[in-house]
C-alpha cells in the first residue's frame, strides 16, 4: 500500500513543481523581462484559462476515449514544453499572446487528467487522497521558497525550468498504474449528464464565485507584494511556502472533512475564510502584512479543488472520470479566472491593484449570500 501511495505522490510532487514555477514567477517574467505593461500583463495571463474553457472537454473527451489517459497525459505534457519554450523567440506581445494560448492548449489539461487517473486507482486500493495531495503541496512550497532566491537574479532561466519540469511530468506517467478511459470500445454516454446533476451544478457555481478572486490572487499577488518596501522576489518564495504549508492540516484531515461536515459546508468555510484575506490584503500598509496574508491560503485553493474533486470522482459516472474532472476545471480555473483577471485587470489597471482585493471581497461575499444559506441548513451533507 505504501509502494502504491507512493508512485501516486510522485507525479503530484512533479505537477506541483512545474507549477510553483508556473504561477508564482512567471508574471514576473513578463514584467521584468519582456517588459509588458499591466494591461498587456492581464491580457496574457487571461488566455491562458480563457482558451482553457474551449480544450479541455477536447481532451476530456480524449481522456475518457484512449485505451490509455497516461498517454493523454505525456501528450499534454510534451505540448506544454515545446510551447513554453517559444517564448524564448521573441519578446513581443503579439508573440508571447498566441504562444500562451497554445501553451494553455496543453498545460491546464494535465492536473485534471492526472487526478482522474491517481483518484480512480486510489478508490480502487482503498487509499487516501489526502496524503498524497499532500506530497503535491510541500513541494509546492519547498520549490517556490528555493526558487525565490535563485529566480531573485536569474529571472530570465524561469522558461527553461518550467519546461524541464514538464519533462518531469511527462516521465512520471509511467509511474502510474495505465488506466483507460472508460469510454474505449464502449457506448457513448452524453456529458449532458453532468448538467442534470442539480447538486453537482449548485456546487460548481459557488466554487465558481470564489474561484473567480482566487484568479485575481495568482495574478497580481506576486506584482502587489514585491511593489511594497523590501517585497524582494525570494520573500516572495517565502509568501508561497507559507500559502503551502498552512494547507497541510486540511489535507490530512480532508477524506474525513469530505464525509462530514460535506463538500457544501466547506465552500461556506472557504468564502468566509477569503473574505477576511482579501479585506487584509486589500488594507495592507508593509510587505509583512501580505507575507501573514498567506496563512489564510489553507482553507481557500485546496479546500475548494480536492473537495469538488473527490465529489466528481465519487458521484460522476465511470464512463464521465476525465470529463467531470476537465468541467470542474473549466468552471473554477477557466471560467472563474477568465472573469477574476479580465474585471481585476481593469481594475488594476485603472484605478490600482489593491482595489482588485476590495473588489475580491466584495465577489466573495456575494457567493456567500446566494449559497450559504442552503448548505447552512442542509441535513445530509454532499460528500
Amino acid at each position: 500500500m505504501k509502494e502504491r501511495s507512493i508512485r501516486y505522490a510522485s507525479f503530484m510532487m512533479a505537477y506541483y513543481i512545474t507549477n510553483a514555477i508556473f504561477q508564482n514567477f512567471l508574471s514576473l517574467y513578463f514584467r521584468d523581462i519582456a517588459l509588458l505593461s499591466t494591461q498587456w500583463i492581464s491580457i496574457v495571463m487571461a488566455s491562458v484559462p480563457f482558451v482553457s474553457m474551449f480544450t479541455q472537454t477536447m481532451w476530456g473527451f480524449v481522456g475518457d476515449k484512449m485505451s490509455s489517459r497516461n498517454r493523454c497525459l505525456r501528450i499534454l505534457a510534451v505540448g506544454a514544453a515545446v510551447s513554453v519554450l517559444a517564448l524564448k523567440v521573441s519578446s513581443s506581445p503579439w508573440w508571447i499572446l498566441p504562444v500562451m494560448c497554445m501553451f494553455s492548449c496543453f498545460y491546464t489539461s494535465i492536473q485534471p487528467m492526472g487526478d482522474s487517473i491517481v483518484l480512480e486507482n486510489l478508490q480502487r486500493a482503498g487509499l487516501n487522497f489526502g496524503p498524497v495531495r499532500l506530497a503535491g503541496c510541500l513541494a509546492f512550497a519547498v520549490v517556490s521558497f528555493c526558487a525565490g532566491f535563485y529566480l531573485d537574479s536569474h529571472l530570465p532561466s524561469v522558461i527553461f525550468m518550467i519546461a524541464g519540469l514538464l519533462m518531469l511530468i511527462m516521465l512520471s506517467s509511467w509511474i502510474l498504474p495505465e488506466t483507460p478511459g472508460h469510454q474505449h470500445g464502449r457506448e457513448k454516454i452524453s456529458v449532458k449528464v453532468l448538467f442534470k446533476q442539480k447538486d453537482l451544478m449548485r456546487l460548481m457555481g459557488f466554487m465558481t464565485l470564489l474561484q473567480m478572486t482566487m484568479g485575481y490572487f495568482y495574478t497580481y499577488y506576486s506584482i502587489y507584494f514585491t511593489s511594497f518596501e523590501g517585497g524582494s522576489v525570494s520573500l516572495l518564495g517565502l509568501a508561497f511556502l507559507i500559502s503551502s504549508v498552512s494547507e497541510t492540516p486540511f489535507l490530512l484531515l480532508s477524506d474525513r472533512l469530505v464525509k462530514k461536515p460535506g463538500v457544501g459546508k466547506l465552500l461556506v468555510i472557504s468564502g468566509c475564510v477569503l473574505t477576511l484575506r482579501w479585506i487584509l490584503l486589500a488594507s495592507a500598509t508593509s510587505v509583512y502584512t501580505a507575507l501573514f496574508s498567506q496563512v489564510l491560503h489553507s482553507w481557500g485553493f485546496i479546500v475548494m479543488t480536492v473537495s469538488m474533486a473527490k465529489y466528481i470522482n465519487l458521484h460522476v459516472p465511470d464512463e464521465l472520470k476525465a470529463r467531470g474532472q476537465m468541467l470542474l476545471n473549466v468552471a473554477g480555473f477557466g471560467v472563474a479566472r477568465v472573469f477574476g483577471i479580465i474585471i481585476g485587470g481593469a481594475i488594476a489597471a485603472s484605478i490600482g491593484v489593491r482595489n482588485g482585493f476590495w473588489a475580491s471581497a466584495v465577489i466573495s461575499t456575494v457567493a456567500l449570500i446566494l449559497f450559504a444559506p442552503h448548505y447552512l441548513k442542509e441535513k445530509q451533507p454532499a460528500e
